[in-house]
């Protein structure tokens, strides 16, 4: 029987100092930050020379400046070793001269020196041949050959060479704890301060948001080096050995521990709980999506449903923007969510990412962005569509081709009591799939003078959909796909767009669809929550919950049961709790009775519109928000 021993009990943990680097910073200097290099190291240089942080001979020439790194210095590109050796040299030059480096941590460092070798590139090992002898080099493949028994020795050469090829064991050696790499990089912390500004390879997650940043650094600092601590104990114990990597330990192990077991069920060597807690390491918070060196939410998910972590991080600790690398951005430096995370990675490793070399300078007051060779620019400012990112055109068009578009195909859905149709409409080169929605229990609702709360709150009507379309595109937030008035057969009825390769969560459940997606899925729910509240929508399930495949991305479709009277949440709302971040707030607060009379009359009685604004007050005084 297998026995997985790393479920034995774990060793009480006593985590190694180093002479940890400072994490906040304030300066009236010039700051020069800079997303990804990935051994890019010519461009790197010839950036760091243009902004007048370094010489032609390649040392410090910016005087107090403070120079901040991302993370990502290595891995693909050729130059990975010259890039931090130039920054370790740099860090010392700058300090003489009342200057600073700053490096966050990037998941590419964490990898190398975890043994996560899957992007190093043959010259990468190649620059640390130099570094091991032919002796050793004979030995690691006498260990390999002792590991795979029964293997024809040509087979066994060629796997060594193209897995461990000169250099391999000379990178390892320098990043390991006490090399000359290592030992630098573990002094760094993942996330750092300076002025109004956090600096932060991946991003924030709703794990970190409350967290100070002594805790974010220390926890996964901690984690990190008591992972490394462990592998250096196993391999003294000659049980780990060198060629094995991160993702083939536990496995190697086990069947080092299963060999023993066989022979006396009742050992227990020393190294078996060093063991048990390496395994235990391997599913910690550092090396999960959702750490900062990993997460991508910052870079990639709805700015209102990223927005609550991220402003309650940046208030608790006295900044106004975050700055990530880690997701590059080739076509440039973009700011989202309003303005309040600055992507800096674009691409620097040409070869790979068909980018450019940028940094983000601060200079006494003024925020710019400086493109290698081109100058000054200004961040692009992120533009988000539903409808562009889904049928790539803008909101008018889509309008136009639902309304005057020619109807190619008509044929009943199949599901819901009010026998929706679904149409492939087509004009000219633009072509989409519909929904045609043509059931109105109250006939004129919108038009009459008096509205029964009793009577009128049980309507089912097409009308609400492009009314809640409107009212999304009022706030901004970019989830309600378009939906027009049409007459389709001599009905009049709502025609909206057909979501493209989407599941909803009803079938995402019963066919055990993983939600795989950079976009938490408890987040976008909270928009949910905020959306149906404010047009009070009775009728949220499992069937209109839709997600995109490609990203799980949450969208919403029929709205035929909202807009009710009520001043009131929705039953299935009573008790959840709502949160609300600043820039969703200020859409919210926007909102007049003049301004969604203009907007919305022409679906909706002039007493739902005022329900919305007694909802929408209802919304602001209780919810959480961002505030320390």
């Amino acid at each position: 029987m297998r026995l997985l021993v790393c479920c034995l009990l774990l060793l009480t943990f006593v985590p190694q100092t180093h002479a940890a680097r400072p994490y906040e910073v304030d300066t009236s200097d010039r700051v020069v930050a800079f997303g990804d290099v990935h051994g890019a190291y010519d461009d790197f240089v010839a950036l760091l020379q243009e902004v007048g942080v370094i010489d032609a001979e390649m040392n410090w020439s910016g005087g107090t400046t403070h120079l901040v790194s991302l993370g990502d210095l290595i891995d693909r590109g050729p130059g990975s070793r010259d890039v931090v050796e130039l920054l370790m040299k740099l860090e010392g030059q700058s300090t003489s001269a009342g200057g600073a480096v700053h490096v966050v941590l990037g998941n590419h460092e964490v990898m190398v020196m975890t043994g996560d070798l899957r992007y190093v590139s043959a010259a990468e090992f190649a620059a640390f041949a130099d570094d091991e002898t032919a002796a050793e080099r004979e030995a690691l493949l006498a260990r390999y050959r002792e590991d795979r028994p029964g293997v024809d020795e040509a087979t066994l050469l060629a796997e060594f060479e193209k897995n461990y090829p000169p250099g391999f064991l000379g990178l390892q050696r320098a990043y390991a704890p006490d090399g000359k790499l290592g030992r630098w990089l573990l002094e760094l912390p993942l996330v750092l301060r300076v002025n109004d500004k956090l600096y932060m390879h991946g991003g924030i997650s709703s794990d970190i948001a409350e967290q100070s940043l002594a805790k974010v650094n220390q926890d996964n600092m901690g984690e990190l080096k008591r992972y490394l601590e462990l592998v250096e104990k196993l391999r003294d114990a000659d049980v780990l050995a060198p060629h094995v990597g991160f993702w083939d330990r536990r496995i190697y192990l086990n069947g080092k521990a299963e060999a023993i077991l066989a022979e006396d069920s009742k050992a227990r060597p020393d190294w078996f709980q060093d063991f048990a807690a390496l395994a235990e390491l391997e599913s910690a918070f550092l090396f999960s999506d959702r750490s900062p060196i990993w997460y991508r939410g910052s870079a990639y998910c709805h700015p209102y449903a990223e927005a609550f972590n991220t402003e309650r991080m940046l208030k608790r600790n006295r900044s106004r923007q975050l700055v990530i690398g880690h997701t590059p951005h080739p076509s440039g430096v973009m700011e989202r969510i309003e303005g309040q995370v600055v992507r800096l990675d674009t691409g620097m490793l040409k070869s790979v990412y068909k980018g450019r070399a940028s940094a983000l300078i601060i200079d006494g007051g003024e925020q710019y962005i400086h493109y290698l060779g081109e100058g000054k620019a200004q961040p692009i400012v992120e533009q988000r569509s539903i409808s562009q990112e889904l049928w790539g055109m803008d909101d008018a068009q889509m309008e136009g081709l639902l309304r005057t578009g020619n109807i190619i195909e008509s044929s009943d859905i199949g599901t819901g009591v009010t026998k929706p149709k679904r149409l492939l409409i087509r004009q000219g080169d633009q072509e989409t799939s519909a929904v045609f929605k043509y059931e109105d229990t109250d006939k004129g609702l919108e038009k009459r003078s008096a509205y029964s709360r009793r009577r009128h709150d049980e309507s089912d009507r097409y009308h609400y959909d492009p009314a809640a379309y409107h009212l999304d595109r009022m706030i901004n937030l970019q989830m309600v796909p378009v939906s027009v008035l049409r007459e389709v057969d001599g009905e009049e009825g709502a025609v909206g767009a057909w979501i493209p390769n989407a599941i909803n969560e009803r079938d995402r459940l019963e066919d055990e669809v993983d939600f795989n997606s950079y976009c938490e899925q408890s987040e976008q729910y909270r928009l949910r929550f905020v959306f149906d509240v404010l047009i009070h929508n009775d009728d949220r399930n499992l069937t209109n919950i839709i997600w995109t495949r490609k990203d799980f991305m949450l969208r919403f479709i029929d709205h035929s049961l909202a807009f009710r009277s009520s001043d009131k949440r929705p039953k299935q709302y009573r008790k959840i709790e709502l949160r609300v971040p600043d820039i969703l707030a200020s859409q919210l607060q926007s909102l007049s009775q003049e301004q969604l009379s203009r907007e919305l009359s022409a679906w909706l009685h002039p007493r739902q519109i005022e329900a919305i604004i007694e909802r929408r007050d209802r919304i602001m005084k209780e919810a959480l928000r961002t505030d320390p």
